[in-house]
């Protein structure tokens, strides 16, 4: 343990040798006060697809490669109106279904809107 003579000078002041010791003790805790910089995961994303077809329409949930889900939403049988709701029903279905497993939707878009079929992507990205 240094004494107080060879710590400090006569004069009051520090020495060069106390004043190394004092810079690397702030530099250690700098060091340790700083945030660690982890590489954060990869977020989990899921992509719908909505083939529309107006009174039907096939979704296709994709949830990572080669755990694809196909949903069809079939009205046969039922006026064009209540078919359109049946459609928009299905459609809520599974969108709630993925806000209940705690997705966010991130981005949607329209594809192509061909001879009466339109396409839309939304991507879906697990809040955290």
């Amino acid at each position: 343990m240094p004494t107080a003579s060879k710590t400090w000078c006569a004069s009051g002041r520090l020495t060069l040798a106390a004043m190394k010791n004092l810079l690397l003790l702030f530099a250690c805790l700098l060091a340790l006060a700083s945030p660690l910089r982890t590489q954060a995961d990869p977020p989990d994303i899921v992509v719908v697809r909505i083939q529309d077809y107006g009174i039907n329409a096939k979704i296709f949930i994709t949830k990572g490669e080669g755990n694809t889900e196909e949903v069809k939403v079939d009205i046969k049988g039922i006026n064009y109106e209540k078919g359109t709701a049946s459609v928009n029903e299905g459609y809520c279905k599974v969108l709630a279904k993925l806000y209940q497993e705690g997705y966010v939707l991130q981005n949607s878009s329209v594809i192509s809107t061909q001879n009466g079929v339109g396409t839309v992507i939304y991507v879906f990205v697990k809040a955290k």
